[in-house]
């Protein structure tokens, strides 16, 4: 009986609604095409939102609460499952260690003296024939020790440092400001400062010593990798063959391999028919694990062969996905017969969603390429976890499949990518509820933002390696190539410095509740010593919301120049104006800028550098104060631009993860929200001893900075948080009652008036353009559409 309830449990096909006498229950059995698709549903999303739920039930006519019953029966079964399986598992551990435990103590119970074959030694010769084990131990340590020294010496080098492995996006590459310690913005050409040879990284308030400059959290040691074993060599060999020949076939495989997404319609892989073809055991059995696959398909401007050398390159393959990896280091590259042809190496790398909510992933996964044929190469990764290696975050855990990418060489100096991720995740502490549908829908790291940035990058790399002006750029105050290059490269370290400090502490003694948004912001502090940033403490503060805006609407609103001054404090409310600009990719949206504000003068403020994109995914703005004549003897080429201190800060714009609906689709709108990140840095004192009220003071500072930008920027995006308006005031801006018989749901923002007669159908949302009046004229017609000026009509 046991099994055939757990065989009923298993397939949910019951669902109980009361009856009118309240005694009685109707049990409604699902079809076994409603079940299949459920099933197919929860592999990739354990929490349907309302949203997700609603739609899903109108596909299987179901109601929202058989959905949201299912699912919850549906997680319920897989932990009671998943608590099973550990439980037999832990059984069987325990009876394991009890059997050892039992041998033991028979043994000691029956130990003799090996010397003579006597009785066992007394307790008193036991504890002084341990004291002296410990002391020859002791001995023999310290002799090893000696020896090393010795040999290290003789060869004139020492065991691996992390520094000179290790490639951070940290503040020793990029970072701004004043050469004023006490001044939140701006910078100095006579500013000097001494290297150093420790990598900074944020810290938290726990670590922070009161009296004296926070010191920095030690970070992940290499020395403690030793040379390889020639069995581990084999071990590592033979994952990587197994890898390389699963990427090559999921790559290679179309029909039985991939299947459209039933959330988003990527493509994912069939795990079905992946588990007959290949023997990859989850590593995670918790009920909050899951799988995430995606591939696709982009042409590259880059050669073939460069781009495999940059893919293969540790700090290239960092520089060149800047905004998704965080860290990367090199740990044993393995020998090969044929280096023309195969190329392999265990690394460690950090990915990371800019956002200040979101963890990192960690992986150590082992790289290889394999050239198929003349023009054709596969690069491939799996996770290896032979090596002893401590994590910096313990959440989320991840494992990364066999993924990686096909590169075929293409006419006209362009390659073809197919990209393909394949990573399983255990999220002990469920994402952050406004990021969880990225997460889930695969497009947090999935194959289309590797392939998105790819693409992007390398559009930069070829208007960098340009020989003349293009006509699209607007030089101004740079009149050379070579000023062009040096604010590029200015540009993108900007961007680096930007991406890398968002990669924040999880938990923080600093973070607060703001009046604007629950997200909360969060604040981290460091301490500065690099070339190319101010020395001194800094705090940064970054807060993450949502907006319900396109991201292009968001990202052209922190674009125009217009209103910049109404918001950015940098522009001291004077407007600003564009003295250069160099488009950094195929859309003249991407660009690197040079801003003036118009109460700069001659003798003294400061300039605005800006860098800036957008792409199918989303986009990011950051920029850096830069004193006006560091900034031009730079220009000129007297001054070395990555010695110039810059700050940046900044905004990162990202699409929500929703699905379009059908009918999204079919009138071609985007209705999908906006993830914006804000961060802004500032130096708040040089490298002197401090105290506790002091750093009260400034990181209230930092953080009303940021809330109040925040609330200008949503203000002036009429964004502002649960302002309700009054009916009466509402139906005032009607002429006269809608028609609103076929009428789904209606956004009204802003300052905007309906004539009479007006017709509304399906979803329609209505929103006039900061500071404008939008008037609907009398008798219009509005179906499945976004109105933001007469034209949309």
């Amino acid at each position: 009986m046991a099994s055939s309830r757990d065989s009923s449990s298993s397939d949910e096909q019951e669902t109980s609604f009361n009856t009118s006498d309240g005694d009685k229950k109707n049990y409604h059995r699902h079809s076994n095409h409603q079940i299949q698709r459920l099933e197919a549903y929860f592999k990739e999303c354990h929490h349907p939102d309302d949203s997700q739920r609603l739609k899903l039930g109108e596909e299987l006519k179901l109601e929202p609460k058989q959905i949201k019953f299912w699912f919850q029966n549906k997680r319920t079964q897989a932990k009671t499952q998943s608590e099973k399986a550990d439980n037999a598992s832990l059984r069987t551990e325990n009876m394991k260690i009890r059997r050892e435990n039992e041998a033991l103590q028979e043994a000691l119970n029956t130990v003799t003296c090996p010397p003579c074959g006597g009785p066992r030694p007394g307790k008193g010769e036991r504890a002084l024939y341990l004291q002296n084990l410990r002391t020859h131990n002791t001995y023999l340590r310290e002799e090893r020790d000696r020896l090393s020294s010795l040999v290290n010496k003789s060869e004139g080098h020492s065991r691996p440092s992390f520094n000179a492995l290790a490639y951070h996006h940290g503040p020793s590459l990029y970072a701004s400001a004043s050469n004023n310690p006490h001044v939140t913005y701006g910078s100095s050409s006579n500013y000097r400062v001494e290297p150093s040879s420790l990598v900074r990284e944020p810290y938290s308030r726990e670590r922070i010593n009161i009296g004296q400059p926070p010191q920095p959290r030690n970070p992940i040691q290499l020395q403690r990798f030793q040379p390889l074993s020639q069995m581990e060599k084999v071990t590592m060999t033979e994952a990587m063959v197994t890898a390389m020949t699963e990427v090559i076939t999921l790559i290679q495989t179309e029909e039985s391999m991939w299947i459209q997404s039933s959330i988003d319609g990527r493509l994912v892989i069939d795990q079905k028919n992946y588990e007959k073809t290949f023997t990859n055991p989850s590593h995670f059995k918790s009920p909050s694990s899951r799988i995430e696959s995606s591939k696709e398909v982009a042409v590259i401007p880059m050669d073939a062969k460069n781009l495999v050398n940059m893919l293969l390159d540790t700090e290239k393959w960092a520089n060149l996905f800047s905004t998704i990896v965080s860290e990367a280091k090199t740990i044993h590259v393995l020998e090969s017969m044929d280096p023309r042809r195969n190329f392999s190496k265990l690394m460690y790398e950090q990915l990371h969603i800019l956002s200040p909510l979101l963890p990192p992933r960690e992986f150590m996964i082992l790289r290889c390429c394999q050239q198929l044929e003349e023009d054709v190469w596969v690069i491939a990764d799996v996770s290896y976890h032979q090596v002893a290696f401590e994590f910096e975050f313990e959440t989320p855990a991840c494992v990364k499949r066999p993924s990686g990418c096909l590169i075929q060489a293409l006419p006209n100096g362009h390659s073809k990518v197919t990209w393909m991720e394949h990573v399983e995740v255990n999220d002990k502490v469920r994402a952050h509820r406004i990021y969880r549908d990225l997460l889930c829908g695969g497009f947090g790291y999935g194959a289309r933002r590797w392939t998105a940035t790819l693409e992007r990058m390398c559009e930069r790399l070829s208007l960098y390696s340009v020989s003349g002006l293009p006509t699209t750029d607007f030089p101004g105050v740079v009149d050379t190539m070579d000023g062009r290059k040096r604010v590029m490269d200015l540009g993108e370290r900007m961007s680096k410095n930007f991406a890398w400090i968002l990669k924040m502490p999880e938990k923080s003694g600093f973070s607060q509740q703001t009046a604007t948004n629950s997200s909360g912001v969060r604040i981290s502090v460091r301490v500065n010593e690099e070339v190319g940033q101010p020395a001194g403490l800094i705090v940064c503060a970054g807060l993450s919301l949502c907006l319900p805006l396109a991201p292009l609407q968001v990202y052209n609103f922190l674009k125009n120049l217009e209103v910049r001054h109404q918001w950015d404090v940098l522009c001291q409310a004077s407007p600003v104006t564009e003295v250069a600009r160099f488009v950094t990719g195929a859309d003249n949206k991407n660009c690197v800028n040079i801003l003036k504000p118009s109460s700069a003068t001659e003798n003294g403020a400061l300039m605005i550098i800006q860098d800036s994109f957008i792409d199918a995914l989303g986009g990011m703005v950051v920029y850096a104060p830069v004193d006006l004549r560091t900034a031009h003897a730079a220009f000129l080429g007297n001054v070395d631009p990555s010695s110039i201190p810059i700050l940046p800060s900044g905004f990162v714009i990202s699409r929500d993860g929703r699905p379009p609906s059908a009918a999204e689709l079919d009138g071609g709108l985007d209705n999908c929200k906006t993830l914006l990140t804000v961060a802004f840095q500032i130096l708040v004192t040089g490298p002197t001893m401090f105290e506790e009220d002091q750093m009260n003071e400034w990181t209230t500072k930092v953080h009303t900075l940021l809330s109040s930008t925040i609330r200008r920027v949503k203000g002036m995006l009429n964004c502002d948080d649960g302002v309700s308006v009054p009916r009466s005031r509402f139906l005032s801006r009607f002429k006269s009652i809608p028609s609103i018989i076929e009428l789904d749901s209606l956004k009204v923002a802003s300052d905007v008036w309906f004539g009479s007669g007006v017709v509304l159908k399906g979803k329609v949302s209505v929103k006039a353009n900061p500071g404008t009046k939008l008037e609907i004229p009398d008798k219009s017609v509005i179906g499945n559409k976004d109105i933001y000026s007469p034209e949309d009509l």
